[in-house]
Formats: C-alpha cells, structure tokens, sequence
C-alpha cells in the first residue's frame, strides 16, 4: 500500500511540472491581476445580468484561461480513461 502511495505522489508532482498546469496557473493569474474583469466577475455573483455575463466571458485574459482550463479537462478525461483500463486489468473478483 504503501509503494501506491508513492507512486501516486510521484504521479502528482509529474502532472504538477507539465506545461499546460504551469500555463493555467499563469492564465488564472492574468485574470486575477486584471481588476476590471475581477470587478465584473464579483458584481456578477452579487447580481447575474446576461450582458455582464457576455462581457466577462468576451475578456481576452478569461477566454485564454477558458481555453487552458478545457485542455487541463481533456486531459483529466484521457487520464482517468487509462485508469479505467488498469483498473479493468487488476479488477479483483
């Protein structure tokens, strides 16, 4: 049991060093330090309106994290879809 839970933390720290996990930290930053949107995005909580919705999501800064944020899903899917398989293999029955 032991040895899985050093196999998983080495599978953590090797998905934390890939280049789209750095980029999305970087793209989440961006947005963070864009105080326009960031008022947007806190008026919109308090007050959903259509039109400020468009205008948050028609951001550059929120768009290429959008984009960033879909690439890291992928390839949570891809991942988990090979666990599926391992776990089809050593499946105890």
């Amino acid at each position: 049991m032991e040895e899985l839970i050093e196999k998983l933390e080495q599978l953590k720290k090797e998905i934390s060093a890939l280049d789209i996990v750095e980029e999305l930290h970087k793209r989440k930053d961006e947005v963070m330090n864009d105080s326009r949107l960031v008022e947007k995005i806190e008026e919109y909580k308090k007050h959903p309106m259509e039109s400020l919705k468009k205008e948050i999501i028609s951001s550059p800064s929120f768009l290429a994290y959008k984009e960033t944020e879909t690439e890291i899903d992928l390839l949570i899917l891809k991942l988990n879809q090979e666990f599926k398989k391992i776990r089809k293999e050593y499946d105890c029955r």
